[in-house]
């Protein structure tokens, strides 16, 4: 089983704690891969690059954390959604974003993604499109994640 990672992540003057399970990272990543989910707000050098590069140089080498981050990495150079700008718990992904990928591809998503995240326990989902049909499955999932 993999760890808990700990890293940090200087926000202008700030360094900001940001603890995530690499469990929910692979599973995350998979889910990224597998539907093609195109890079978020953030996935350029000038932001993500920096930052892994630099978390990537904290791991030993073949360690499960340090081949994540270098396959983050690899994700913003082919144009996926890294993670940078954020990612859910596994149980959310397994039950509320694959299901909610498939639909929005069915309905015409261009699968980018702007950003994906809980915050204060809620899901929320940004893509830059403003469909009715995409927005209505969003907010479905969003709240089916309340519900779990």
């Amino acid at each position: 089983m993999l760890e808990k990672l700990h890293i940090f992540r200087s926000i202008g003057k700030h360094i900001m704690p940001m603890d995530f399970d690499a469990d929910d990272l692979s599973i995350f990543l998979t889910w990224v891969e597998t539907f093609q989910i195109q890079s978020g707000m953030n996935d350029n050098e000038e932001f993500a690059g920096r930052f892994f590069t630099r978390i990537l140089n904290s791991f030993n080498e073949n360690t499960p954390e340090r081949n994540l981050i270098k396959k983050q990495n690899e994700f913003l150079i082919r144009g996926l959604y890294s993670g940078y700008d954020g990612i859910v718990p596994k149980n959310c992904t397994e039950k509320i974003l694959t299901p909610l990928a498939k639909d929005l591809i069915e309905f015409g998503w261009s699968r980018k993604l702007n950003q994906v995240k809980l915050k204060f326990g809620e899901l929320r989902f940004y893509i830059p499109e403003k469909i009715d049909i995409l927005e209505q499955r969003i907010e479905n999932a969003m709240f089916e994640w309340g519900q779990i």
